[in-house]
């Protein structure tokens, strides 16, 4: 029963908290100086009769709290409306771009968050070893440097300099894939991939691996292990039971990340044209597209907050004392 009521609250908290940030991007976007249409006047390529018109179509005339209770039902139905300058479904234009972004990012995370916390393991066994230190100090650096930073770093030095690997896009501008198979299988995409990839890896790295170190260090001491050792077992399978103890944390943060890659792969995407939905977010922002960006805003925000709940769930379930102590 305790594990039902939390259940209950964390999801009330997350369904709260997924309104109040829609509210959030509605009323940034209603209260900015101009619409969408403003600049079609100005430029003589509508008259105000026409543009009148428009706003009609897609209910920018209505009062605010009708567009805003319109604006709640159609999100939470999944109904985002047409774009306003490509004149298309908005889930036309983000479904494509979204699994373009699941593409780069979950197995970019999957990877780092394996190798990483593999070598972090092993680092925090062998403390004040080499590889600890160069370890730590690559890791570091590369999660210090901002990730579009690092994308301009390779593309400099793979691209540019020495031409091993296209700088834009995710396929050929010739190209003219059939199917998901043709489309993410090839070996143009191969070639495409492999640096914004590289990118996502080195930029996250050093979380998981310093995750995995510290909580290795903190039961590299403790009794389990100690009586381990006495009953006569090796430095790795010593290790192994440490590092199977020191899953929760990394188990936890992997669902946190999870949520959070689509804000942090907004600027890799625009340094490499990816058409993802970041850069169709910075379009849609550009044009004042509001169906497309309140869409991507409430995909992005709800990836954070079920996925900080799929961690909560996780802790509770994996350590009954969070799931006691919050009830």
């Amino acid at each position: 029963m305790s594990f039902r009521r939390f259940l209950i609250k964390r999801t009330v908290i997350a369904a709260i908290l997924t309104l109040v940030a829609v509210s959030i991007i509605f009323a940034t976007l209603r209260f900015l100086p101009s619409d969408p249409f403003s600049g079609l006047v100005a430029s003589g390529s509508l008259t105000p009769e026409q543009v009148a018109d428009l706003r009609a179509m897609y209910g920018l005339d209505e009062p605010i709290w009708v567009q805003y209770l319109k604006y709640i039902q159609n999100l939470f139905t999944l109904q985002f409306g047409l774009s306003l300058t490509q004149q298309r479904p908005v889930s036309a234009i983000l479904g494509p771009a979204l699994l373009n972004t699941m593409v780069l990012l979950l197995p970019a995370l999957v990877t780092t968050a394996v190798v990483s916390s593999l070598a972090g393991m092993y680092a925090g066994w062998n403390r004040g070893s080499w590889f600890e230190q160069s370890s730590i100090i690559t890791t570091t650096f590369f999660r210090a440097s901002p990730i579009f930073v690092t994308g301009i770093l390779l593309l400099i030095i793979f691209s540019y300099g020495l031409d091993w690997f296209p700088a834009f896009g995710m396929r050929s501008p010739v190209a003219n894939p059939q199917g998901l198979a043709e489309t993410y299988l090839s070996v143009d995409f191969l070639k495409h991939y492999i640096l914004p990839f590289t990118a996502t890896v080195l930029f996250y790295s050093g979380d998981f691996l310093m995750l995995a170190r510290n909580s290795v260090v903190e039961r590299k001491g403790s009794e389990f292990l100690k009586l381990h050792r006495a009953k006569g077992l090796s430095e790795m399978e010593q290790l192994a039971r440490a590092g199977r103890n020191s899953l929760l944390p990394l188990v936890t943060y992997f669902a946190l990340r999870t949520g959070m890659l689509f804000q942090g792969v907004i600027t890799l995407e625009v340094v490499f044209a990816w058409p993802g939905i970041g850069s169709a977010l910075v379009d849609a922002i550009l044009n004042q597209d509001y169906p497309t960006v309140q869409a991507a805003v409430f995909i992005m925000a709800l990836a954070v907050i079920v996925m900080n709940l799929a961690a909560d769930i996780a802790y509770a379930k994996l350590d009954p004392t969070v799931e006691a102590g919050d009830v």
